[in-house]
């Protein structure tokens, strides 16, 4: 028997890339036209609550639930379940994230963080995330049948998700973070073991989103004051 040590993730993933694109494609054909539906929705409620359109605000939070209980379900546990046992248990964990974002829509309240570059930043993953990351499949030979969108595919929700959290002031928000957090880690993981290129997404996520918690913006100075 090989020491563990010689094992690398290919050793333990249980399909070929071919087989992961095209349960996408399928997916994706399956509920068509619903991605651009999701995607446009999403946007549109982002862009008015930065605006602090109070509707916007409210539905912040609920928009995500939905869109976290529709991946988990839809895509987590009745498709990549099929090829990969994992899926059940991330399934799992994306109802108890659509449960918490439920929980926390009740304070509708929500204010940006005081963080400049958090509140900046985590607008910029979080617009990646809905209009951008449908399009890296372009670079990793994919077409755009197999285009991984929000609220459809886990990456782009966990993705956005990380982002509009950064946004939003407050401590108790923060225990959004290690779902997709950890979400991020695991596909990035797996798409590394398919030797897919775009593995570098989910992880820089991670580096990213830490980078923003540990950054804090320096007061500006009074006037008259050294």
């Amino acid at each position: 028997m090989s020491e563990w040590w010689t094992y690398t993730p290919a050793d333990f993933l249980m399909f070929s890339p071919r087989v992961y694109v095209r349960l996408i494609e399928r997916y994706n054909q399956d509920f068509w036209p619903l991605q651009p539906v999701f995607q446009a929705g999403m946007l549109a409620i982002m862009v008015l609550a930065v605006r602090e359109v109070r509707f916007a605000k409210v539905a912040l939070l609920p928009a995500f639930a939905v869109a976290w209980a529709f991946c988990g379900w839809q895509f987590l546990w009745l498709r990549y379940a099929t090829i990969s046992w994992g899926a059940t248990y991330a399934a799992t964990a994306f109802f108890l994230q659509a449960a918490l974002l439920a929980l926390l829509s009740f304070d509708p309240h929500h204010r940006f963080a005081a963080s400049r570059s958090r509140r900046y930043g985590g607008m910029l993953l979080a617009l990646y995330g809905v209009v951008v990351h449908p399009l890296l499949g372009l670079l990793s030979t994919r077409s755009l049948a197999a285009a991984e969108t929000f609220g459809m595919m886990p990456d782009p929700t966990a993705i956005t998700t990380l982002g509009t959290v950064l946004t939003i002031g407050g401590q108790r928000f923060l225990l959004l973070l290690p779902v997709p957090l950890l979400w991020c880690a695991f596909s990035g993981v797996t798409l590394l073991a398919m030797e897919d290129r775009g593995a570098v997404v989910p992880l820089a996520s991670i580096a990213f989103v830490a980078a923003l918690l540990a950054t804090h913006d320096r007061p500006r100075a009074m006037p008259g004051n050294r």
